[in-house]
């Protein structure tokens, strides 16, 4: 190796440690912080623990469990739509998690608007239900597991001719196509539903809904602070949402956070 070869490679060498070494510092400081926010907590001094909680997510460290007790604040520090924002970004991180969801009902029993989903077929009801059982990421991994599962089916039945052998591989190789086959469409639906369908949390106490993009709109329905809404469309500074019951509206943008 040259002079200029070695040049290159240490310079490379220099900057990978580097990395490293930051990386490692801004971790120690994430659970530094968090641990700073976890005892502001327990010691009942919830707008510190905000505080701190917030400053791990400038340090660009998310998890489940910071969102989780970033909403656990809010709604000790009174705020239950900041705490449904932070539970519903938890929810997406962790869509199983039990103690996320008893806690999302738990507030919106708290609200005042009671807005009451849209009825669905069973089957419908049945397929979201599903979907929603893993994110889109997960849904991803899951599709690739059942291919290579499916792909070493195919390998051992063209190897293999022990009939029960053949027979045993043929049924899995079903179930990981029909797994592959779910997996994608509900990766894709999930992936959508985020990406192209956004939703978001209401932070305005009091909010008038407009017929049009325009303070001038005729108001349509009044809602209140913590109302999970779908987002629709936007044009300049205003959003249309669609409430759980199917009605739209126009509001400012700055009256949603989005999740």
């Amino acid at each position: 190796m040259n002079s200029h070869g070695k040049s290159i490679f240490f310079f490379i060498f220099f900057i990978v440690c580097w990395l490293s070494a930051l990386t490692n510092t801004l971790q120690d400081s994430a659970i530094l912080t968090l641990q700073r926010g976890n005892d502001a907590y327990q010691s009942n001094n919830y707008e510190d623990a905000i505080t701190f909680y917030e400053n791990v997510l400038d340090l660009q460290f998310e998890s489940a469990t910071l969102y989780y007790n970033l909403g656990n604040a809010h709604y000790k520090n009174g705020n239950n739509a900041r705490a449904l924002l932070w539970y519903e970004r938890a929810l997406r991180l962790d869509t199983k998690n039990e103690d996320i969801k008893h806690n999302i009902s738990f507030v919106q029993q708290k609200l005042i608007d009671k807005i009451e989903l849209l009825p669905e077929l069973f089957i419908v009801k049945w397929w979201n239900t599903g979907a929603k059982l893993f994110t889109g990421n997960q849904w991803s991994i899951i599709s690739i597991v059942a291919c290579s599962f499916f792909a070493l089916c195919i390998l051992i039945i063209l190897l293999i001719r022990v009939f029960w052998v053949r027979s045993f591989t043929t049924f899995i190789l079903i179930i990981a196509l029909l797994v592959t086959v779910f997996s994608i469409i509900f990766a894709k639906q999930e992936t959508k539903r985020y990406n192209q369908n956004p939703e978001g949390i209401i932070m305005s106490s009091v909010l008038n809904v407009k017929s049009t993009p325009s303070e001038k709109g005729s108001d349509l329905f009044v809602i209140h602070s913590g109302l999970k809404v779908g987002i629709t469309d936007q044009l300049n500074e205003w959003v249309e949402i669609r409430l759980p019951n199917g009605e739209k509206g126009w509001v400012l943008a700055g009256n949603v956070e989005i999740i």
